[in-house]
């Protein structure tokens, strides 16, 4: 959102606007997100201000979350501290931020100190007023200490919820939103211990159509007994279920291609056998048996489950002996292969990845469909891209951008405090110009004119003292990390250290100069590597060859 142009900043004001998507409750009306803009339209011409632009929101009625994405908000936020506005108005204080003061101290203390307002509605229905302004003193400590009560209140409703699932989990209820694939969720009446008639959510066998175009009469129950039952126990592995769906074009969970891993969480969920599961830490997709405070498990189906006990311990069974099936043990996410994380399959884009002896598409080991998946020796791979490598570097010179690039990734690894005071003087000197530049842009509007105009001298001296600086601190920085990579441009010296090196400096090395290598599928089955035709390199400077 830009600013009229001509239109100083500060005779701008925005509206922020924002309504629940909750239903109104009995005798309570939330007001419309249209009544909110008039109001705030009359505060703005009341103040002479020009409205500039009205973000409006429509977002959902649970408190409970620390902190939602909503983007409109952090636009207008990130408007008012940016100075592209002069004012933000906003309907209510419970309506603008919960992350506390720290929000409301961004606008009132600025750190370039030019002025901004952060205006509240005073909440009479008949004389729409400013409650609240973040320009004045007597107003500030009253925001900062709503702001907190309002992030207070966030976190204790968020134990709230957690108590509330916990015990709904307890009770035999499905407090998902979605319900697990061959599953769906059905409203029961039952009577509680005062014998009131309430709703609990529960689950039952999905009836609804697989669209498998083989035989329409599929239901989804049917699929999902399949994959985590009948199919695992004819001695198919995950990956082979995924493909045999894939090949009769059944969709997936989420309609579209099956994945071994979807298999997997699947065969392994409890809830197909009816029992009340709870997300697994640290997964974000796979479930674990739920146990209440006696340590019982709890059903959670309304009629029978997809499975008997006997049946689910059967397919995990015959799953546990396949091989490539994951139990859900402890792993690590440290690359162990050289290449990991930087080659790319060249037919679909995505990652391509070490399997034994091989690099290959990801997407081929998981059973998803690939143009031109890549098969490649995995010894034959790494001795071509150490060719590249050290060929491009022992090439270059100390002035190449691949040479500056490579010592900054080095100087990052062997001296990282060092690189971290570095960058901070950079922004800092960013700062420090971009707070110089304000100074001659705010001469040139006319900021410093009549009366003013004794305080751009004083301004113009501590703007550019504070450039001088910062370029010091800068040089400081720079010569305290001191690091060397000649023996990156030398080949004897190069050679030298890749031999010297442990399979994690290889890694470390290979990354300093390669941000990724594609890799294209073999013209034919057998056909011997051409590297210069196979592959393509994007080096740290930003060039591709």
């Amino acid at each position: 959102m830009e600013q009229p142009r001509g239109q100083d900043p500060s005779t701008l004001i925005d509206l922020f606007c924002r309504k629940s998507r909750a239903k109104a409750s009995k005798g309570k009306r939330e007001i419309s997100i249209s009544a909110q803009e008039a109001r705030g339209r009359i505060i703005a011409d009341h103040l002479g201000l020009t409205v500039r632009h009205v973000w409006r929101e429509v977002g959902s009625a649970s408190r409970f979350s620390r902190r939602k994405s909503r983007s409109d908000q952090d636009k207008a936020l990130a408007a008012l501290e940016g100075g592209e506005i002069g004012a933000l108005w906003v309907f209510r204080l419970d309506r603008w931020d919960r992350r506390g003061a720290g929000a409301i101290l961004k606008i009132v203390e600025p750190e370039d100190g030019r002025p901004r307002r952060l205006l509240f509605d005073n909440g009479d229905p008949d004389k729409p007023g400013i409650g609240l302004d973040s320009s004045n003193p007597r107003d500030r400590k009253e925001l900062i200490r709503r702001a907190e009560e309002a992030r207070e209140e966030t976190e204790v409703l968020s134990e709230r919820v957690l108590n509330t699932k916990n015990h709904q989990r307890a009770n035999g209820e499905w407090v998902s939103a979605k319900a697990p694939y061959g599953l769906r969720v059905v409203i029961v009446e039952v009577e509680d211990e005062d014998g009131d008639i309430i709703e609990e959510r529960k689950l039952e066998l999905d009836d609804a159509s697989a669209d498998d175009p083989k035989d329409p009469t599929r239901t989804k129950s049917d699929v999902a007994f399949a994959v985590t039952y009948s199919m695992p126990v004819s001695n198919l592995s995950p990956r082979s279920i995924g493909m045999e769906l894939n090949t009769g074009k059944v969709p997936s969970p989420s309609g579209g291609e099956w994945a071994h891993a979807t298999v997997r969480d699947m065969i392994i969920n409890p809830v197909y056998a009816g029992w009340q599961t709870v997300g697994a830490p640290r997964s974000k997709n796979r479930r674990m048996l739920f146990r209440d405070e006696a340590g019982n498990r709890v059903s959670v189906m309304s009629g029978p489950p997809l499975l008997t006990d006997e049946q689910r311990a059967e397919a995990l069974g015959a799953a546990l002996g396949n091989p490539g099936v994951g139990t859900g043990g402890t792993w690590t996410t440290t690359s162990y292969h050289r290449l990991t994380g930087i080659l790319k399959c060249g037919g679909c884009g995505g990652a391509a990845v070490c399997n034994g002896r091989i690099y290959k598409c990801w997407k081929a080991g998981a059973g998803k469909p690939c143009p031109a998946p890549v098969f490649v020796s995995k010894r034959v791979l790494e001795e071509w891209v150490y060719f590249r490598w050290h060929a491009k570097l022992t090439s270059s010179e100390a002035t190449d951008d691949l040479v500056y690039a490579a010592a900054e990734r080095w100087a990052a690894r062997v001296a990282p405090d060092a690189t971290a005071d570095s960058r901070a003087a950079l922004n800092a000197l960013d700062d420090a110009e971009a707070g110089l530049a304000r100074v001659w842009a705010d001469r040139r509007i006319g900021r410093y004119s009549g009366p003013s105009e004794a305080f751009f001298a004083p301004d113009l001296k501590d703007a550019s003292d504070a450039v001088v600086k910062a370029k010091l601190a800068v040089e400081a920085s720079t010569a305290r990390r001191g690091v060397d990579v000649t023996f990156l441009m030398d080949a004897e010296m190069c050679t030298e250290a890749w031999d010297r090196a442990s399979d994690e400096m290889k890694r470390d090395l290979i990354r300093l100069a390669v941000d990724t290598v594609t890799v294209t599928k073999a013209p034919y089955r057998g056909a011997r590597f051409d590297g210069w035709e196979r592959t393509s390199f994007k080096w740290a400077d930003g060039t591709e060859d």
